[in-house]
């Protein structure tokens, strides 16, 4: 029977890691900050299982256990709980900021919490066959073109999550070397919603940045919009349900490598950038085009997506070989369609054909309105 630990479970891809674990009748410990009652946690799961259309009801109930944790006493609290049967961790938690002016926290977090769990399991999990670790697929830094599943010795880092990202996983590759437990470094690409149901968090992180800020364009009463893109470079676009299946076959395979291992969960490259400005737009019920931002409207949406605006400038083409050997997939991903990711975002903006631009957040309408 498998038990796995599971932190960032009220986050995005952690409950929907969490969801389908338990839809595949795996046993999860969820690691909750500031939730007492659990009910933070429980909801978050739920929700994410019914968007991705899982029946864990049940499982809830029987499978899931939360713990109430304050990473500075990391230790105190896992001491205090039964770890014996844990046979993998999946480590999701992370500081999102790009900021430098979060960069002591997100050391203290990405690196720093990230030892410590992977030490404390080594001592109290002895049954624990692997530590998978979430990173990003952009630890490879700004260069673009082909990126192979490997450790990068150097990389140009623009911003400090992809910054601390890669000092976690030179921090993790020693931990391996040194201790017993092995390491498994997961890589997900751009994630965004669920193929077929479109569900995801309403977060206006890094793909949705730019709905978020079209929508808050439509919603000051412009229709049209000069996008400082370039025409030809495609995202790498990852499902949740494909980052989902990829992380349960590696988590179910029945050999385990017993090494550390680099795995990129990309989802291949399909819609070109001067088509994704399109298909915002649309969605938002505006007219966009690929230009220099001249108006005051324009510049105020080129500050509130500048964050990710390089990220669409470049075009990188992760190699995912050693995951699907790993996971025994014989076909090669499908690359979102536009139409797909077209209905990505409306499911995102919350309209089946028109916009509602009541919706958009307040953040996000002070940002470009």
């Amino acid at each position: 029977m498998h038990q796995v630990l599971i932190t960032g479970a009220t986050g995005f891809v952690g409950s929907a890691l969490a969801a389908n674990f338990l839809a595949r009748g795996v046993k999860v410990i969820a690691l909750s900050r500031n939730d007492p009652d659990s009910m933070r946690t429980i909801n978050a799961v739920l929700t994410a299982a019914h968007g991705c259309q899982l029946d864990v009801s049940g499982a809830v109930e029987s499978h899931l256990q939360i713990i109430n944790t304050d990473f500075s006493k990391l230790e105190t609290t896992l001491a205090t709980t039964d770890l014996l049967g844990v046979t993998e961790v999946w480590h999701v938690a992370a500081e999102m900021s790009y900021s430098p002016h979060k960069l002591e926290t997100a050391i203290n977090t990405n690196v720093g919490n990230s030892a410590r769990l992977y030490e404390t399991v080594q001592q109290l999990a002895p049954n624990c066959r692997r530590f998978y670790y979430v990173s990003t697929a952009y630890v490879a830094g700004m260069a673009g073109g082909r990126v192979k599943e490997e450790l990068h010795p150097f990389s140009q880092m623009v911003n400090t999550y992809q910054t601390t990202k890669w000092c976690a996983e030179q921090s993790l590759h020693l931990l391996a070397l040194r201790n017993r437990l092995p390491v498994t470094i997961f890589r997900p690409s751009v994630v965004v919603g669920h193929r077929h149901t479109h569900w995801v968090h309403r977060n206006g992180f890094g793909f949705y940045m730019f709905q978020d800020a079209m929508l808050a364009v439509a919603n000051a009463g412009k229709c049209d919009l000069a996008v400082d893109l370039l025409p030809e470079p495609r995202l790498d676009l990852v499902s949740v349900d494909q980052l989902c299946a990829d992380a349960c076959s590696l988590t179910l395979r029945n050999e385990d490598a017993g090494e550390f291992e680099v795995f990129h969960c990309a989802g291949g490259v399909e819609v070109p950038a001067e088509k994704l400005v399109e298909i915002w737009a649309s969605v938002a019920g505006i007219r966009a085009h690929l230009g220099s931002p001249t108006t005051s409207i324009e510049q105020k949406f080129d500050r509130a997506v500048r964050l990710n605006q390089r990220f669409v400038r470049i075009e990188w083409r992760f190699d995912r070989s050693r995951l699907d050997a790993a996971t025994g997939r014989k076909d090669p991903v499908k690359p979102l369609r536009e139409e797909e990711v077209r209905a990505l975002c409306s499911w995102y903006a919350d309209k089946p054909s028109t916009t509602e631009v009541s919706k958009v957040p307040e953040t996000a309408v002070a940002q470009v309105g």
